[in-house]
């Protein structure tokens, strides 16, 4: 998922969201915490409001939802908020020890043997939830699935980095969602769950920060054309990508690109633009977009194939 365009960042109500033009890791603050999936942003800025002394991270797959938060938290300063997918980029956001708490509100439980991976269960993202906690750092979740609360309590718990501390029922909390005063209304219960970071655990990040490729050949809108709906993957790193419409400005041309690293998309353009004696070819500035293995590979495959048709 990518970051929004710049047209939306100009607008002053959506100055809380965060593009990542100093690049990763993001920069954090003595009380730095995080929220997963805040949906339309209510207890994330209800939160923000009442807890001044912390820096608050909220990460949202749903451009709509980020939208949404964004015009409630007008004019707040310690909120950025980031539409990306945490599922995959947990670990590439943070550096180790980075956060004193991470929050996550009524997450889908992905039933069914197929959907393991999207769980917060899945070994990928509660390996990356113990790296970036700080030793004492705690991750708090909360949902109406009993079921599903177990299945974390029990994995989790097991984490050789995390103890798990509380098990709640019905807990008062100050501040709610509107979902939840309407479940609890209803009867239904709901279940906080509570871990605790014990030891340092740290994991292999898998996003660089730059990538240029220069080739020393002459590139005609002919060469780029021949790209288009072509594809490719690496299936031991779940990688995948495909190339579509090009776009050119005098000599310089935008390739469009769509990539896929273990169901994690982002759209981008590649940039090709003469320099020197040649072409470089790198990620445009506007995409934004993370130099996953999947965008790595579609970079360099982009560059062999102009090779051999120039």
């Amino acid at each position: 998922m990518d970051f929004l365009n710049s047209n939306v960042q100009a607008r002053p109500q959506y100055g809380v969201i965060l593009k990542p033009e100093s690049g990763l890791p993001l920069p954090v603050k003595n009380h730095t915490q995080l929220e997963i999936g805040f949906g339309n942003g209510e207890f994330t800025v209800q939160y923000a409001k009442a807890t001044p002394e912390i820096f608050l991270y909220g990460v949202e797959i749903s451009q709509a939802c980020v939208l949404r938060c964004a015009r409630r938290a007008e004019g707040l300063k310690n909120l950025k908020i980031i539409n990306t997918d945490a599922r995959y980029m947990l670990r590439e956001l943070f550096e180790d020890e980075a956060l004193e708490k991470i929050i996550m509100q009524f997450p889908c439980p992905w039933p069914g043997n197929g959907n393991a991976h999207r769980r917060v269960t899945a070994k990928d993202f509660s390996d990356g939830l113990a790296a970036v906690l700080k030793v004492g750092g705690v991750f708090e979740m909360v949902s109406d699935d009993e079921d599903y609360s177990r299945e974390v309590w029990r994995v989790l718990g097991n984490h050789e980095a995390l103890n798990a501390e509380e098990f709640l029922i019905n807990p008062a909390r100050s501040i709610t969602t509107k979902y939840e005063r309407k479940w609890l209304e209803q009867g239904k219960n709901i279940f906080s769950i509570t871990f605790r970071k014990l030891k340092n655990f740290t994991v292999q990040r898998r996003t660089s920060q730059e990538m240029h490729i220069k080739i020393r050949k002459k590139i005609t809108q002919e060469n780029i054309n021949s790209l288009k709906n072509i594809s490719g993957k690496d299936e031991s790193k779940k990688a995948f990508w495909k190339f579509g419409k090009n776009f050119t400005d005098s000599e310089k041309f935008l390739l469009e690109t769509l990539t896929s690293d273990d169901e994690f998309e982002q759209k981008f353009y590649i940039n090709i633009s003469p320099r020197d004696e040649g072409f470089l070819i790198r990620l445009d500035k506007t995409s934004s977009a993370f130099l996953t293995p999947a965008v790595r590979a579609a970079l360099n495959d982009a560059a062999e194939k102009l090779c051999k048709n120039s």
